[in-house]
């Protein structure tokens, strides 16, 4: 490996990487009914507490228009509602009971899946590739 050639360009392969591991995610949690990027709101708000879209966008690297079409799905769905805000300009979401509950639903499956990609790697290729994606 060169690292000077376009099949060895870092973005093509992160980007294909992360595709495979979302549709991964997704056929291992379809009986969940969760999406990725849901699943990934959910756990957000479950773990931060209510927040706003652009935090959630900036925590998630999306943005903001995908991000508030999500939202406001899984606010029909009623697993997310408004909080309010000092700022009336800024839109805070959090977690309903219904959302944790789609959670807690779809954890069993993320933590196989999970399990299986570390497996997969092994455990210090792992956390060594998690150190190495959070710095980018």
């Amino acid at each position: 490996m060169t690292l000077d050639t376009p099949i060895d360009c870092l973005t093509f392969n992160l980007q294909r990487a992360a595709r495979g591991l979302v549709r991964g995610f997704e056929e291992a949690a379809k009986g969940a009914g969760l999406t990725a990027p849901q699943f990934t709101t959910l756990s957000l708000l479950s773990g931060y507490g209510a927040r706003s879209v652009g935090d959630l966008a900036e925590d998630m690297g999306t943005d903001r228009t995908t991000l508030t079409r999500n939202l406001d799905l899984m606010a029909a769905r009623g697993w997310i509602e408004p909080a309010g805000a000092e700022d009336r300009r800024l839109r805070i979401w959090r977690l309903t009971e219904a959302g944790r509950a789609r959670l807690a639903g779809a954890m069993p499956a993320w933590r196989r899946w999970q399990a299986d990609i570390v497996a997969r790697l092994g455990e210090e290729a792992a956390r060594n590739l998690l150190s190495t994606v959070r710095k980018l």
